[in-house]
């Protein structure tokens, strides 16, 4: 013998009945006022599982960014952040983003090393004519 579940005594906006399951007095988990506190920690609980916590030491991050070397230690503080989070598109999206500033970063890190060079060698051929 099948017994059917009551169903919730609470109509939604369009006056159509609620889909849910009702308890012993008549409304469903959603609907029953006596049950307030026990959705709002429902809630909490529910929100806190949502929370994707960190993995990087934000204490490396550089307090001021002046140098090729902090902006590489803010990418990677960012990259180890995004690994963790859910797989979706805009991490896809973060994840390429971040890799471009890699790459930018050492363009200008590496420019910066070629005209120290070429500073120096044009230093060391003036003390030479002297």
């Amino acid at each position: 013998m099948l017994m059917s579940k009551k169903q919730c005594n609470t109509k939604n906006r369009r006056g159509e009945p609620c889909n849910a399951s009702a308890n012993e007095n008549g409304f469903c988990f959603a609907h029953d006022a006596a049950k307030g506190k026990e959705r709002a920690e429902a809630r909490r609980r529910g929100g806190l599982q949502r929370i994707t916590p960190h993995v990087a030491d934000a204490s490396l991050v550089p307090t001021q960014t002046r140098s090729i070397e902090s902006v590489m230690i803010i990418l990677d503080y960012a990259l180890q952040e995004s690994l963790v989070l859910q797989n979706s598109i805009q991490r896809g999206r973060l994840l390429v983003s971040i890799a471009h500033g890699y790459i930018e970063a050492l363009k200008v890190g590496e420019m910066e090393q070629r005209l120290e060079a070429v500073e120096m060698t044009l230093k060391l051929r003036k003390e030479k004519i002297k």
